[in-house]
């Protein structure tokens, strides 16, 4: 492997060991993107690629390191025995944390890459996450509409984080749009990306493409760059989220589920303990 390889795979080794979870190649590339480290272009991203699996097949990059949160294994639950069953019974017991809020809270996103750097925030907190991959379906748009409605006697809310680009504020736009025809009461919040936090954080970004339907109108209100949502610090994305949820949640009444919840499972794991067979 020539030199100038190597000192490029020890950069990816730097980015890898300063976070405690898996990056996509491409969170990997917008990183060394916005060091400065190699130019944003195409031909570079390929190349990283391909030096990444080389970097694995040496036993220089750790495998575990690398997330592909694009394609999933799909099979059906199953367990080797009852008792088994009944220990992930226990586990997957949680109460609803926003049931005595005053607040509902959603966190959309359209980038389903980014799924599991988000629902390291929303899982403790209970937060809904959507990934709507796209513009979303009518049946998904009136599904949205009614767990909204379901929630009208709280002040209801939709954070939303996308790409800076024609498509990403278009999906947005439609999201807002075709809710607002099932007459919900919902608050909306693009926290991401912004103007802002481009250049706060000097993040890469590409020539618009001209061919997207919604070119013409994006850059007359923000000009022809376009940046990904994937080139923003996990971490920078992680803070925006538990910001939003933070200013939006009790923490005394917070407590007050989490304290029913852990009475509420000593009942379970009572019940469970009773009705576990002997093998």
């Amino acid at each position: 492997m020539q030199k100038q390889s190597l000192a490029l795979l020890d950069q990816v080794q730097e980015i890898i060991k300063s976070y405690d979870f898996a990056l996509t190649l491409r969170q990997i590339y917008y990183q060394l993107v916005a060091k400065q480290i190699i130019p944003n272009k195409q031909s570079y991203y390929h190349k990283l690629s391909r030096l990444c699996v080389m970097g694995r097949d040496e036993g220089i990059l750790p495998e575990e390191a690398f997330a592909d949160r694009l394609r999933e294994v799909d099979k059906l639950s199953s367990w080797p025995d009852l008792n088994d069953f009944l220990k992930t019974v226990k586990r997957s017991y949680h109460k609803d944390k926003w049931e005595n809020q005053e607040n509902y809270i959603e966190i959309w996103t359209e980038k389903d890459a980014l799924r599991n750097v988000i629902t390291e925030i929303t899982y403790p907190f209970d937060v809904t996450l959507m990934v709507a991959r796209g513009q979303l379906s009518r049946t998904e748009i009136y599904r949205t509409a009614q767990r909204y409605k379901n929630k009208e006697d709280k002040d209801c809310n939709l954070f939303y984080a996308g790409d800076f680009d024609p498509s990403g504020f278009s999906i947005y736009e439609s999201i807002k749009e075709r809710l607002a025809n099932f007459d919900v009461d919902i608050i909306f919040e693009r926290i991401a990306l912004t103007p802002e936090q481009i250049e706060k954080y000097r993040l890469p970004s590409d020539p618009a493409k001209e061919k997207d339907p919604n070119f013409k109108d994006f850059v007359k209100k923000y000009g022809d760059q376009v940046v990904e949502l994937d080139s923003l610090p996990p971490e920078e994305l992680r803070n925006l989220v538990k910001n939003v949820i933070e200013e939006n949640i009790d923490f005394g009444l917070l407590a007050q589920v989490q304290e029913m919840e852990k009475e509420e499972q000593i009942k379970l794991d009572e019940f469970i303990r009773k009705g576990v067979y002997d093998e």
